[in-house]
């Protein structure tokens, strides 16, 4: 009788372990509702269904609000630092979640139509909930200074290109090119080829530029690429080093976590201590 109502403090204190089973199914079921939001979502917005099933609609929202929110505080209590937990950005998604459905008790107008465009942001839920999705944005992290360099190559050519037709179209008595601003929002259309033709220029030159900018925006998307398959190759190394062990050799050099059988590091090479 003593084992039945005995308090097993590992087995009920862990519930959000990511090993522990419970924890396993909950994830998959806050995914499944993520999911089936979208689609609630998406039928509210066809014909008068935010109206025909205001009811059927109000309770679903109530019940995946709870959910969340149950979710969140259990780990806010259970967290050791609750500063760090307030203000972590995963954290602040899984607040925006469900926040918005409280406030509309007791908010009214224009505020009210931005509260209910925040349910969007559960969406966001399921970059935490799929590990893969995870391990991908931390990984942007080790990347951000490529990104950063391949932007404000973009930036450049763009307000360059922008600028010049912006000088030689200015003069031009019917021109839509009436400040560099605009002219930026041509070259970036024209660059990305998508082409609405809603701002043509008058002079020859532009068609140089243009032509100019058609292809070099596929040399650009190339080098963005190239550095996405880089991170998506890390992604999938560390996946599958945490799917075969829990244990690592973390370099002394890059800080970079390897396997516990690994003599040198995968990322630069630096031999590892045994």
């Amino acid at each position: 009788m003593r084992n039945i109502f005995k308090y097993d403090k590992k087995r009920y204190e862990n519930i959000l372990d990511s090993n522990s089973k419970i924890w396993k199914f909950l994830s998959k079921f806050i995914t499944a509702l993520i999911i089936l939001f979208a689609f609630v979502l998406s039928f509210e917005t066809l014909w008068n269904n935010e109206i025909i099933f205001k009811k059927e609609l109000f309770i679903f929202e109530a019940f995946i609000s709870v959910i969340f929110s149950i979710e969140y505080f259990y780990r806010f209590f259970k967290s050791k630092n609750k500063i760090k937990f307030f203000f972590n950005p995963i954290r602040i998604i899984d607040l925006l979640s469900f926040v918005p459905f409280f406030l509309g008790f007791i908010t009214i107008g224009d505020f009210l139509k931005v509260l209910r465009l925040l349910r969007i942001l559960r969406i966001l839920k399921l970059i935490k909930d799929i590990p893969l999705t995870a391990w991908f944005v931390k990984s942007l992290k080790d990347y951000k200074e490529e990104y950063k360099a391949v932007f404000i190559l973009f930036l450049i050519i763009l307000f360059i290109s922008s600028s010049y037709v912006y000088f030689l179209e200015k003069n031009v008595s019917w021109t839509l090119f009436t400040s560099i601003p605009i002219s930026l929002w041509w070259g970036l259309i024209t660059m990305s080829t998508v082409g609405y033709w809603d701002m043509i220029p008058a002079s020859n030159a532009w068609k140089i530029i243009a032509a100019f900018l058609v292809f070099v925006w596929p040399l650009i998307l190339a080098l963005a690429s190239a550095i996405t398959v880089m991170v998506f190759m890390d992604t999938s190394k560390k996946n599958e080093i945490a799917g075969h062990s829990r244990r690592w050799k973390k370099c002394n050099r890059c800080h970079e976590k390897n396997p516990k059988n690994a003599n040198f590091c995968m990322k630069c090479w630096e031999e590892l201590n045994i």
